[in-house]
């Protein structure tokens, strides 16, 4: 029997994101060719722009996105990977993940623009790369175990996967003149999963003495995170989402 792929629903929220996203490269790529303006320039995040007071640049610059093939697989992503995700955690609770990746993606980035100093600082970061870097974190623990194809090729389980992305894009950041997108990539996915960390340990009733090894008992009327086997995803429960595995 052959098997099929598993294409999960799109939700609500994600195709909302994926509309904003693929409407705004239309937008820019229209504007490009027919005036020469683009709006990567005003919409996307660099430390001129902010230190001009252009904050909104904070909220703008995931849906900013002038390669056609970066929008495309950042749109594929979102759907295949967030959809299962946000069935596991609730919408609410994924909007809220969506925001920290963003926005740790976005302050790391004006701080190595600032390092950097010069022409870098009218650099702007754009695109949803960040926070896929975030989901795709978060996808290698929640479902480690998972298929996913490597450059459709090469199957291999979900940890895997993610951890050759990391590697990926920190070879990027070391060696790559332009490598100031990855280490916002990267910041991404580190602040996805210490958040996540976070939830699992406070939901255990754990707290940062137990995160550096220490022996103090958990606090009573906690407890309620469970270990979840099954790897198909689930419907979110509020009362009980499943932050880690």
């Amino acid at each position: 029997m052959q098997a099929q792929m598993y294409v999960p629903p799109l939700s609500k929220t994600n195709k909302y994101i994926i509309i904003a996203h693929v409407a705004m490269f239309l937008l820019n790529s229209i504007l490009k060719v027919s005036s020469g303006v683009s709006l990567a320039g005003v919409l996307g995040l660099s430390l001129n722009g902010v230190g001009n007071g252009l904050i909104y640049q904070f909220l703008s610059f995931p849906f900013i996105e002038v390669s056609f093939m970066s929008a495309l697989f950042n749109s594929l992503l979102v759907w295949f990977i967030g959809g299962d995700l946000e069935a596991r955690w609730g919408q609410k609770f994924y909007l809220k993940f969506l925001a920290i990746s963003a926005l740790s993606s976005g302050v790391i980035y004006l701080l190595v623009s600032l390092a950097a100093g010069g022409a870098f600082a009218y650099v702007p970061l754009k695109g949803l790369g960040g926070i896929v870097f975030a989901l795709l974190i978060a996808y290698g623990i929640i479902f480690s175990e998972r298929q996913l194809t490597f450059m459709l090729l090469f199957p291999m389980k979900a940890k895997y996967f993610c951890m050759i992305l990391a590697g990926i894009e920190l070879y990027i950041g070391l060696f790559s003149a332009h490598g100031k997108a990855s280490w916002a990539h990267l910041s991404a996915g580190a602040a996805g999963f210490a958040y996540l960390k976070w939830k699992s340990m406070k939901a255990k009733g754990q707290g940062f003495k137990d995160l550096m090894g220490s022996k103090a008992p958990k606090r009573k009327g906690r407890g309620k995170l469970r270990i979840v086997k099954d790897e198909e995803p689930t419907k979110a429960d509020p009362k009980n989402p499943k932050y880690w595995q």
